[in-house]
């Protein structure tokens, strides 16, 4: 006998053995003796990515993305899919001890949140601290404000820090407490596309246009600088430089350039349900969505609609709504002989220099509207017509971009 037909014979005995053995287990699990094995291994799919093109054009040294905000400096737009992946690369050849907190951010865009949390605890670094504040605002914890007290206590003049807790009241939409707090984390950072950002939120639009070259010399989220550059030329009702600077963004594809593609050249465009903009930009360009009141961005819309139908307590009610996200009710009184009720209220990028500016007191503001526009009429004899005049609270979202809205409005 050659050892190949040993070696054959062998194997025949141990199929047969192991075709015996099935047989008996069978048997004995019909009796009832024999529980079947449910810890049989599953077998598990593993992901293969094809190479992809956007992933390997980003030429950013995974050293240089330490939190969440340096996505925006460096104008990184990966769908967060493709950003976990590019981390994943990234940090092939990379130790967990040293790389830690991106490998948090990895996990945090897997939205493996539990996972991404452990690996910002074990680094403690400031940048972990950051990441783990921006985790815990868009979990939704209940210690939130207590843990950005406490950051804030021992890194008091850290921009970052500041920054990151603006996004809370950006997610409640108290715009007014968000712009103050940029102000004060730029104060520490100086970055002269914040700068423009918040001058555009006070409708200073000249002032938000001197930053301009510089920002553009600084490098910094350059994305944000050409969307915050376009919105201004349309308040200044600058159509030459809407148009070119619609043209640098044109190719891009996120949701805050579809809204401008729908300004522009009324580009049928669906942004995604979390972009609270679209609804005033389908308004503004006169297709407007249904709209559920409670939370609608349909302000100045709501706040005059509530006043003409004489819903005194429903107007009073959401007066002092418009006050809680902006710190006042800014009005701002034009001669009807000037312009029509209709198209101030509909034109929402408009920006009106001449008339007469109030902030409107409540907890009456129906009746202290009414006197108002009477003390106009009389002293003035003539009529006027009134709008919410309020700021460009968008210009701070923008700041952020679409992937911060998304966690913050899903």
């Amino acid at each position: 006998m050659t050892e190949k037909n040993g070696n054959n014979n062998v194997e025949d005995k141990l199929r047969n053995l192991y075709k015996i053995k099935e047989e008996i287990e069978k048997e004995l699990e019909k009796k009832g003796i024999r529980k079947p094995d449910t810890h049989q291994k599953k077998k598990t799919a593993k992901t293969i990515y094809k190479a992809d093109y956007e992933i390997e054009k980003l030429a950013v040294s995974i050293n240089n993305i330490n939190n969440w905000f340096d996505l925006i400096i460096y104008d990184i737009d990966l769908s967060n899919e493709k950003l976990s992946h590019f981390f994943e690369l990234r940090l092939s050849h990379k130790t967990l001890q040293e790389y830690s907190n991106q490998f948090g951010m990895m996990h945090l865009f897997r939205n493996d949140f539990q996972k991404a949390e452990r690996f910002f605890e074990s680094k403690n670094d400031i940048n972990s601290k950051i990441n783990q504040g921006f985790l815990k605002i868009i979990r939704n914890d209940e210690d939130a404000n207590k843990y950005f007290t406490k950051l804030i206590s021992t890194h008091p003049k850290n921009g970052l820090v500041y920054l990151t807790l603006s996004l809370l009241f950006l997610k409640r939409k108290d715009f007014y407490n968000a712009y103050k707090i940029i102000k004060v984390a730029n104060s520490f950072l100086d970055y002269s596309f914040i700068n423009m950002g918040l001058n555009a939120y006070e409708k200073n639009f000249q002032k938000a246009l001197s930053f301009l070259s510089k920002a553009y010399l600084e490098g910094r989220a350059k994305r944000f600088v050409n969307l915050i550059n376009y919105y201004v030329s349309l308040f200044i009702s600058d159509s030459e430089k809407a148009f070119s600077t619609f043209a640098l963004l044109k190719e891009d594809k996120t949701p805050c350039i579809n809204c401008i593609k729908i300004l522009s050249n009324s580009e049928k465009v669906e942004p995604p349900s979390y972009c609270p903009f679209y609804e005033r930009i389908l308004f503004h360009t006169g297709n407007p969505k249904p709209y559920k009141a409670e939370n609608s961005e349909l302000y100045e819309i709501l706040f005059h609609k509530y006043y003409q139908e004489k819903d005194i307590q429903q107007f009073n009610s959401y007066a002092k709504k418009i006050e809680q996200y902006f710190n006042n009710v800014p009005l701002i009184f034009l001669s009807s002989t000037e312009t029509t009720s209709k198209k101030v209220i509909t034109d929402l990028f408009s920006q009106h220099k001449m008339g007469i500016k109030i902030n409107l007191k409540g907890p009456n503001y129906y009746d202290n509207l009414n006197k108002v526009t009477t003390d106009l009429k009389t002293k003035y004899q003539r009529n006027f017509t009134f709008f919410l005049d309020l700021p460009f609270y968008e210009a701070l979202r923008l700041l952020f971009g679409w992937r911060i809205c998304q966690y913050l409005y899903r």
